[in-house]
């Protein structure tokens, strides 16, 4: 399940439960970052914390969503990377396609708690 906030033009994307981001979950997560990243000037942070591994069909679901965000002048930052996620990006040397970041600045502790 994916839990969606937005707090003005920033918009998080988290995953409720321990999830991989593979052929199975890609679809719905694409769906919701697309209908997000539709609209120009969006900042998008994924938190992939609870994503355990990601296969090719979940990087390019990612990939898509970087591709849509330079199209509408958007940000799309990924956080929370664990090492086998990052593994396979640097496998297909997207590692440097995405940017990733410590903490999404518009969203207090408080609000990612919730």
């Amino acid at each position: 399940m994916i839990r969606v906030k937005v707090f003005k033009n920033t918009t998080l994307i988290s995953f409720e439960r321990k999830e991989n981001l593979d052929l199975n979950t890609s679809k719905d997560f694409k769906n919701q970052m697309m209908d997000i990243l539709k609209r120009p000037f969006t900042n998008l942070f994924v938190d992939l914390e609870k994503v355990e591994h990601v296969d090719a069909e979940g990087l390019n679901t990612l990939m898509a969503g970087q591709r849509l965000s330079e199209m509408n002048q958007s940000q799309l930052s990924l956080f929370n990377v664990k090492e086998g996620v990052l593994k396979s990006m640097k496998k297909y040397d997207l590692d440097n396609y995405f940017f990733f970041c410590d903490r999404p600045k518009p969203f207090s502790d408080d609000l990612l708690m919730v």
